[in-house]
């Protein structure tokens, strides 16, 4: 399973972004070949990072989360969202150059499955790439998360006033930029991966680290 752990820090979140990346290695250590962290990010005007990691039992995540990450100075809380039957789509040439964004959706839970449905075969448009959708359920009605890139705060908005927020079922749509993002694969090793497995089900511990060997 993916997971995103979000880790708060009120005073320094500059601080902590730095922390993890000077313990990075510690970290995947601590994970022991059972899983891999991928990346980390950070959401504009919030106090916190994100970062994203991928597991083969959920069970080492108390262990990796009480006794590791919230041991780092100025944590003051985290926050675990699941990500549920993710799909990673890969992204064009020239996507880095663009800006990104997380999409969370507020749903009529009946209509869950169709909206996630129109989701994964929402048609390219210019300008705006997909990354990635997941269900997260993370908050009462905020129950699936996408990401995207477009090149400006005006066109993102567009896309996501008339397309997403146009799909029936969807009931509210928050969009927040994200300011900056580091990876811990390369590039060629995470676009290798998801062109074989759009949608990363079963955990295939031997595949996966082998894909992610810095």
């Amino acid at each position: 399973m993916i997971v995103i752990i979000r880790i708060q820090a009120q005073e320094k979140p500059e601080l902590l972004w730095n922390d993890i990346l000077a313990n990075k290695d510690r970290l995947q250590n601590v994970l022991n070949g059972k899983g891999r962290i991928l990346y980390l990010s950070k959401r504009r005007n919030y106090r916190e990072v994100s970062l994203f990691v991928h597991v083969a039992d959920t069970n080492i995540l108390g262990d990796f989360i009480a006794g590791h990450l919230a041991k780092l100075e100025g944590v003051t809380g985290i926050w675990l969202i699941n990500m549920l039957k993710p799909v990673f789509h890969p992204l064009p040439k020239g996507v880095e150059q663009m800006k990104r964004y997380t999409v969370t959706i507020k749903a009529f839970s009946p209509k869950l499955s169709e909206i996630y449905g129109v989701l994964v075969n929402l048609p390219p448009a210019d300008n705006v790439s997909l990354g990635y959708l997941a269900y997260t359920c993370h908050l009462f009605g905020d129950c699936i998360q996408i990401s995207l890139q477009a090149p400006d705060d005006t066109g993102m908005q567009k896309y996501v006033d008339e397309v997403v927020g146009k799909i029936p079922g969807v009931l509210r749509t928050t969009l927040c930029e994200i300011e900056r993002t580091h990876p811990f694969v390369s590039y060629e090793e995470w676009q290798k991966y998801i062109s074989k497995n759009s949608v990363l089900v079963d955990w295939d511990e031997q595949h996966m680290v082998a894909q992610f060997q810095n």
